[in-house]
């Protein structure tokens, strides 16, 4: 009897151990670092839904302002896309970057209202941006662009990806349309 008893114990334990070493090693699995805080301008951003008013500074190009957060400026780079180039050293201007910047700009300085979406992990780049989604009156500014055919989906790490099937959904229209990046 206690043979049999000894062999359950060490299988549950044996289990247990291979489970615990497990999730230590795939959090995501049962979502332990799924949501990870960041600290932005002094606001410790979880990663969900919220959304942070802001208030519009100016756009930099097309897939990258300046707004005040909390008091202080910050830099805030597009989740999930990208738009031609106009200001990006050594590199010379894009077709449609022009276009795609002056809509950007256009679209937040008549926004009344303008916030920021942090999406579950990533929260700066590696140049110090702030990575977010970002609304100007409640329209997802990212789905504009894209709709326009003025951005392409770019830059998308798991599992910052809340809204890539809208934004895909954007896109295709923009590609079916032949707009702009699509128009060849």
């Amino acid at each position: 009897m206690n043979k049999k008893l000894y062999t359950i114990l060490s299988l549950i334990f044996t289990i247990a151990l291979v489970f615990t070493f497990y999730i230590f090693k795939n959090p995501d699995v049962v979502n332990i670092d799924k949501v990870k805080p960041g600290n932005i301008n002094g606001i410790n951003v979880k990663g969900d839904t919220t959304r942070y008013e802001v208030k519009f500074i100016k756009k930099v190009d097309g897939d990258t302002i300046k707004v005040k957060f909390n008091g202080q400026d910050l830099t805030v780079r597009y989740l999930n896309i990208d738009t031609p180039e106009t200001v990006k050293k050594n590199t010379p201007v894009q077709e449609y970057g022009p276009e795609a910047s002056e809509y950007n700009g256009k679209i937040l300085a008549n926004a009344k209202k303008v916030e920021l979406e942090f999406d579950v992990k990533q929260k700066l780049d590696k140049y110090g941006r702030a990575l977010a989604y970002v609304y100007a009156d409640g329209k997802l500014v990212q789905e504009e662009l894209l709709k326009e055919g003025l951005a392409e989906i770019k830059y998308v790490y798991e599992p910052d990806t809340r809204y890539l099937d809208i934004l895909k959904k954007a896109q295709n229209q923009a590609k079916s349309n032949k707009k702009n990046l699509w128009s060849k």
